[in-house]
């Protein structure tokens, strides 16, 4: 294993790069003689992420996603502990507690995990990081001699977290200006609906929203903002997060199409997570559409995205429903499931959300490359 400056050095190349985290937690774990350490990152009251070295791997990912974290009473007791440095399970359980704890019960058990020690780092920006090494079952519990020297890395820990936030912070206010270069409004927002950076372009626009206290934002129009509140609330969740797209009148003459795009992928770092980017457009008549693109917008059906392009082609529904060979009472239903999916109450709002989508998507690519 490196010696104590190799892996404090390798700590703080971390901060830059989280995919390194799971290399370290196993350098670390090696230290105190621990099959291996995870690292858990936390937003208000929502799990971000997280990173385990391979022997924690098995298991982890079944069980943060089903809420397991959620369930547990480790990070309660370990804050509860109010200690600069890590603290072993015995300290905070006993026995008959621990065995029934959800990530012995449900995680490390089924492995052949056991004894752990922890230790939660608040960042200034509201997150928290927390640290863990753990042993395999049938090895003693962690002594005093183990968490001394856990203790003289959590300095370089937390400084590495706070180092990670800082910088997301400076990616995230670069990726709002580049928004702005392209003419578009744009503001990142967490699970929380806490605006983490904005370009001069939406915040000047404050004819279809308003601040609010803790660095919120909200549509002036309540249609428009219950939307906004239920695609924010998906955020946390990358199952559920999708494109949503939806018109807002404001108080202007002109209406706009608002945007929430969840950052995936490569973009959704560790002490990232849960964010999405909100744009907003206006509206414009396009010279064409690409239906695959507004079927996967809108979560259309095929059929549902032709008609949504007929229509914002000009076409009649009785001009839809001659071009496609179908009833019209068919092109009426299919009307009526887009207007639903889309949260338009006309089909010219959905003419306006359709207008939109070419420039908002070509945004999206420049920021996710490697979704493309």
């Amino acid at each position: 294993m490196p010696d104590f400056e190799s892996l404090v050095d390798d700590i703080y190349e971390a901060a830059a790069d989280p995919d390194c985290w799971p290399r370290i937690m196993h350098d670390i774990g090696k230290g105190v003689d621990a099959a291996g350490g995870a690292l858990i990152a936390r937003r208000a009251d929502a799990w971000l992420g997280w990173r385990c070295s391979g022997a924690l791997e098995k298991g982890a990912d079944a069980f943060f996603s089903s809420g397991g974290l959620q369930r547990s009473q480790v990070l309660g007791r370990l804050l509860a502990f109010n200690r600069a440095g890590f603290v072993a399970d015995q300290e905070g359980f006993s026995e008959e507690e621990y065995a029934e704890e959800p990530v012995i019960k449900e995680w490390c058990a089924p492995n052949g995990i056991h004894h752990c020690s922890a230790t939660a780092v608040p960042m200034l920006n509201g997150d928290l990081v927390m640290f863990q090494v753990k042993r395999r079952k049938g090895e003693s519990p962690f002594g005093r001699a183990e968490l001394d020297r856990l203790d003289a890395l959590r300095p370089h820990l937390a400084r590495a977290g706070l180092l990670a936030a800082r910088w997301r912070l400076e990616r995230l206010r670069s990726a709002t200006e580049a928004l702005a270069t392209l003419g578009i409004p744009a503001a990142i927002l967490d699970v929380e609906g806490r605006v983490l950076a904005a370009n001069e372009l939406i915040e000047d626009l404050s004819s279809h929203h308003v601040w609010l206290p803790r660095d919120r934002i909200a549509l002036i129009e309540p249609a428009a903002d219950k939307l906004l509140r239920g695609a924010i609330a998906d955020l946390g969740n990358p199952a559920a997060a999708s494109v949503r797209s939806f018109p807002s009148r404001g108080t202007g003459e002109r209406p706009v199409v608002m945007h929430l795009i969840p950052v995936t992928g490569n973009a959704r770092d560790l002490f990232g997570g849960g964010l999405g980017v909100l744009t907003i457009t206006h509206f414009t008549r396009p010279a064409a559409l690409d239906a695959a693109l507004v079927q996967s917008l809108f979560d259309l059906t095929p059929t549902e995205a032709r008609v949504a392009g007929g229509l914002a082609e000009g076409l009649t529904l009785d001009q839809i429903a001659e071009r496609h060979k179908v009833k019209l009472s068919t092109v009426r239903s299919q009307v009526s499931s887009v207007l639903a999916k889309t949260g338009a109450n006309r089909q010219s709002q959905i003419v306006a959300l359709l207008a939109a989508q070419p420039k908002i998507w070509r945004a999206r690519l420049e920021l996710e490359p490697s979704q493309a």
